[in-house]
């Protein structure tokens, strides 16, 4: 089963355990807009990892399956939560929910998601920290993006993983926790998800110079226009190229223009992959593991 065959299979699982929770959402319209949030499918990176990190400790996926919907949940809302801050239209190709509703209703709606998340944790007290740490942090990283916090790599890599990373590190962390692991794998696997996601986060960046908008189903070079940290830009800067030269060009210009910087995202992409894989060393090699570090390859791969 190559990875992305994994993660198909793993996101139908997660998906039955969301269906069952969206019965009794009310008023309707809220409802609907919760409903249109969680059907806006990515890939269910997350919630997969969750999944992977249970197994690798010698758990079930399936016994996971409630804690891989509580962090999908957690993603669903910050996805809102970012359309309705960068005032996006679109979302994966389909109209975002504040552009569908209105920036009231979707603001309900993250509200609305993140509260599923904490019931469905609930389950298994030992989660509920865990999660609301990942709020925690990614509120912080949302308003690092909105004031003059990032400006070299340091800095950076820091809103990378309040952003991102954090999230990954609690997918991987719930999932071991769920899974059985002890103390020693529990930590090396929220370290591991917290490089993979570093290394999401960057990869990013660098589609949002190099896509066409039709292929990310997103807007692009939204980094750059709307002045969020983004790793490329924050390099080219660095190098000497200013700002205004790159708001001018179009997107094959911009990848000319700023090609090295790509470069050195690309590679620090790839190094906080390694630094993920280097935390698995204490794991037994297994079918998750070997998954686990495919999972990691193909996050800095991915053309979407």
């Amino acid at each position: 089963m190559d990875i992305e065959q994994l993660l198909a299979a793993r996101a139908e699982m997660v998906d039955m355990e969301i269906s069952s929770i969206l019965l009794d959402v009310k008023p309707p319209e809220l409802g609907a807009a919760v409903a249109y949030a969680i059907a806006s499918k990515g890939k269910r990176i997350r919630p997969a990892l969750v999944t992977l990190a249970a197994e690798a400790v010698g758990g079930k996926a399936d016994n996971a399956s409630f804690a891989a919907a509580s962090i999908e949940l957690i993603h669903s809302s910050s996805l809102v939560l970012d359309d309705v801050i960068d005032k996006s239209d679109k979302r994966r190709g389909r109209e975002t929910i504040h552009k569908k509703w209105g920036t009231d209703l979707a603001l309900l709606t993250v509200q609305i998601l993140a509260a599923l998340s904490l019931k469905i944790a609930a389950r298994d007290p030992r989660l509920m920290r865990i999660i609301a740490d990942s709020l925690f942090y990614m509120g912080e990283g949302e308003a690092m993006e909105l004031v003059d916090y990032v400006n070299d790599r340091k800095s950076y890599l820091d809103l990378a993983f309040r952003k991102t990373g954090c999230l990954f590190g609690s997918a991987a962390e719930v999932g071991s926790i769920v899974g059985g692991g002890d103390e020693e794998q529990v930590e090396s696997l929220r370290k591991c998800g917290n490089h993979i996601g570093i290394a999401f986060q960057v990869r990013d960046d660098i589609l949002d110079c190099v896509s066409r908008e039709n292929d990310l189903g997103k807007p692009v070079r939204k980094d750059l226009f709307m002045g969020r940290p983004s790793i490329v830009v924050i390099d080219a800067l660095n190098s000497g190229i200013s700002l205004k030269t790159m708001m001018k060009c179009n997107n094959g210009e911009l990848m000319q223009l700023v090609g090295e910087s790509i470069g050195r995202a690309e590679e620090l992409a790839a190094s906080e992959i390694e630094l993920a894989k280097s935390h698995l060393g204490n794991l037994d090699n297994s079918f998750a593991k070997s998954r686990l570090e495919a999972l990691g390859d193909f996050i800095i791969s991915r053309a979407k």
